[in-house]
């Protein structure tokens, strides 16, 4: 689902406005946006009600004047309509680890998930780090694990190879990691690697 939260002048009120939505959708809103102030020309987004909970961010500076703006906000929609909750993450994910200068970049982003690898229950550069050692990325002996810096190993790896932490995992380019790495994730069970890096 995504919802946008539009109004105009300095009104923080507005309407509401399910996407993907048909011209007679809109017109509905912009006639409940009229009330507000006949200004159409400061209609602005100011956020969004999504499962990817970042993606507001990435939809304000749209110009929801303009009829191909809102073509590309609905097909942004579509691509949302399709994921399951894994795949939301992975979009979260995938705008921040990247470099998004428009509405075009989140639809490539949106086509092109299979790029991005979520690694689940890793939100932070210690679990990072102990991720990589349990999947043998970073080889330690057993005897050393309870004495190394997983934080630092983390940290290291994240400024080597970017991605960006969601509250679903760590996702990252799939050209920019190891292929240990790859095959782990899309050969286990992506719960059973949470209860392993609990263990």
């Amino acid at each position: 689902m995504l919802k946008l939260h539009l109004t105009r002048a300095d009104n923080y009120e507005g309407v509401y406005l399910q996407l993907p939505a048909t011209p007679a959708e809109i017109g509905e809103a912009w006639a409940g946006l009229d009330n507000i102030s006949g200004e159409i020309s400061s209609t602005r987004i100011v956020g969004a009600i999504s499962e990817v909970g970042n993606i507001g961010r990435y939809l304000k500076s749209a110009d929801v004047n303009n009829p191909e703006q809102m073509k590309k906000l609905n097909c942004i929609a579509e691509i949302v309509n399709t994921l399951d909750s894994d795949k939301c993450r992975l979009l979260e994910g995938a705008l921040d680890a990247e470099s998004v200068n428009g509405l075009d970049d989140v639809i490539a982003i949106g086509e092109r998930l299979n790029l991005y690898l979520l690694i689940p229950h890793v939100t932070n550069d210690r679990e990072l780090g102990i991720c990589l050692v349990i999947t043998g990325v970073k080889p330690f002996d057993m005897s050393l694990r309870p004495y190394l810096d997983y934080a630092r190993i983390g940290v290291e790896y994240y400024s080597e190879h970017g991605g960006a932490y969601t509250a679903g995992g760590y996702v990252i380019r799939r050209d920019s990691v190891e292929q240990a790495l790859r095959d782990f994730f899309d050969n286990q069970d992506r719960h059973e690697f949470g209860s392993m890096q609990m263990g």
